[in-house]
């Protein structure tokens, strides 16, 4: 079976120490981009959500001020319509952010 036809569903997220996250299934990347094309071919529509749109001004007063790369308590909002499940909770160079993913319905 092509890769592109395993369907790639939602599962539990048990966050790090640090409140990150990333489903098994992620795609290897050598930079922080997010592989758009991966997610078009196995039929999923992807949202990302930045941590400094999103958090609450304490926590992210507390990442700021502590210097410390801890988004654990961060509960990122879900995106608007049905399906979506978080499919990544990570750092990068601009700071956490969420990755929501969604089967695309026709």
């Amino acid at each position: 079976m092509p890769e592109e036809n395993v369907l790639i569903q939602s599962m539990p997220v048990e966050r790090d120490s640090t409140g990150c996250w990333t489903h098994p299934a992620w795609p290897s990347t050598e930079d922080d981009l997010i592989p758009y094309a991966w997610f078009d071919a196995r039929g999923l529509e992807a949202r990302e959500l930045a941590f400094e749109y999103d958090a609450p001004e304490e926590v992210q007063a507390s990442w700021l001020s502590e210097g410390i790369a801890d988004c654990a308590a961060w509960d990122p909002t879900v995106p608007a319509g049905e399906g979506w499940f978080i499919f990544s909770i990570h750092d990068t160079e601009d700071g956490p952010i969420c990755v929501w993913v969604r089967p695309v319905t026709p």
